[in-house]
């Protein structure tokens, strides 16, 4: 049977820490990857001699003014592998200064990416004045959204844990205004199983008009340490889909019956496995679930 693939897979090149580019894209052309997310970021010195890590070392180093200077080649070689460059991620939070953000608008754009990933700005911690944080952080991506539009980028906010956006409303008040084809959303699973646990039906329907891909991973919430009173905390770890908090075929067949091309990006971290071995068990565990949505279809 022919897989109608209205729900693309992707993965993010830091998933893949110990692979080249050449190498990234040949796995993801094997698996049947088709769209390729970007991390621009400088590497901090003090990791540059260390092994391979996703959130440290990459052997493909891309720093943000490298994918401005040679995003034209790096872009070509993604497409000469049959792969969409989909969207960047650089570490610039919302709260970076402008020039930083141009510098990423226009690599993604050398590239041929068409969206970028922005963090909101910090919140305080503590209790805070939430209706003047929420009037700064809109205002701030009203600006980055102007920054963005002659690069022809569209910004996405992760609904990441421990940012302003974290739960389906309060992604929702930020994004509430904005014509979806300048500010949109990703709904981020694994982060999602860690802050959020909203129901899938509402939280895609608050959220629907600006979905623009999802996070695909799996996250537990783990014991942790007991504080002075005895008192447990919890904390996550990301882990197979299978074993996630958050069921998934529940999330994405919700997801299918959008009926957008909503692209489904790989991004587990989970410790102790290669990336190349994560990315086979996840497509390995997805694809009979998509294939059982699309043949109801």
């Amino acid at each position: 049977m022919t897989m109608r693939k209205t729900m693309p897979l992707g993965v993010t090149g830091v998933m893949l820490p110990e692979l080249d580019l050449d190498e990234q894209l040949s796995l993801c052309r094997e698996l049947g990857i088709t769209h390729y997310v970007a991390r621009p970021r400088v590497t901090p010195d003090r990791v540059l001699d260390q092994p391979w890590s996703s959130h440290g070392n990459h052997r493909f180093n891309l720093p943000p003014q490298r994918l401005a200077d040679e995003g034209r080649a790096i872009g070509d070689r993604i497409r000469g592998a049959g792969l969409v460059p989909f969207c960047t991620v650089p570490a610039e939070t919302a709260d970076a200064d402008d020039a930083a953000h141009l510098l990423n608008f226009r690599g993604a754009a050398e590239a041929g990416f068409d969206r970028v990933k922005i963090t909101p700005i910090a919140y305080p911690q503590g209790l805070f004045d939430y209706a003047d944080y929420l009037a700064r952080a809109r205002q701030r991506y009203r600006k980055l959204c102007d920054l963005a539009k002659p690069f022809g980028q569209r910004i996405i906010i992760e609904m990441h844990a421990n940012n302003g956006a974290s739960a389906p409303g309060l992604a929702r008040a930020m994004l509430d205004g904005f014509d979806p084809a300048e500010l949109g959303v990703i709904v981020d699973l694994p982060n999602y199983a860690r802050e959020g646990f909203v129901e899938p039906g509402l939280a895609l329907s608050v959220l629907s008009p600006w979905i623009d891909h999802v996070h695909l991973g799996g996250l537990r919430r783990v014991k942790g340490a007991y504080d002075r009173f005895g008192f447990v905390k919890t904390g996550g770890q990301m882990c197979s889909m299978a074993e996630s908090d958050l069921h998934i075929p529940s999330w994405l067949e919700l997801m299918h019956t959008l009926g957008r091309d909503v692209p489904l990006i790989i991004e587990d971290y989970s410790a102790g496995m290669t990336g190349p071995a994560k990315a086979r068990r996840a497509v390995a565990e997805v694809t009979p679930v998509l294939h059982a949505l699309y043949a109801k279809a």
